[in-house]
């Protein structure tokens, strides 16, 4: 009887090797951040339906406080609340994450913040763009390595 051939993995290590492997960065894609309900609720609806995994926040503070736990790969937040940052870091982006500014364009954005901005949109006119614009940063850190998670061996981790 002739033995049944083994299975090929082909591009990965066979599953009953021990090495660590790289595991996907767990983040929120999205999270938008403004004082008005209804506008987000419907973002937010428009960008699930898309696929997107998205939190909300109705404050700096807040996003800071959402971020900590699940840094967001895209941040969308209004331009009265980025007029009063004055530090951008304080969002939590994840590796290769981008930030989005939307509102009235007639509120002036520092140019600290103006600098940091990937787009500025017109929201709800401009859902489309966003949702192409997520979909853009997504591969782009999926492409960069950014969405991956290399684990240290328990052998080069020092002995506490």
């Amino acid at each position: 009887m002739a033995s049944m051939p083994q299975p090929h993995f082909r591009g990965c290590s066979r599953p009953d090797d021990d090495t660590l492997q790289p595991r996907i960065l767990i983040v929120a894609d999205i999270l938008l951040v403004g004082a008005d309900a209804a506008l987000l609720e419907g973002i937010a609806q428009a960008l699930a339906a898309a696929g997107h995994h998205v939190l909300t926040a109705a404050s700096i503070d807040e996003a800071s406080f959402v971020a900590a736990t699940a840094p967001p790969l895209l941040a969308v937040v209004d331009r009265v609340l980025l007029a009063t940052v004055s530090d951008t870091r304080s969002l939590g982006l994840a590796p290769g994450g981008a930030l989005v500014a939307f509102g009235d364009p007639g509120v002036p954005l520092p140019a600290h913040v103006r600098r940091s901005v990937l787009a500025e949109l017109l929201l709800p006119l401009e859902r489309s763009r966003l949702t192409a614009l997520a979909a853009h940063v997504q591969a782009r850190a999926h492409r960069t390595g950014r969405d991956v998670i290399a684990e240290t061996p328990s052998d080069a981790r020092p002995a506490l």
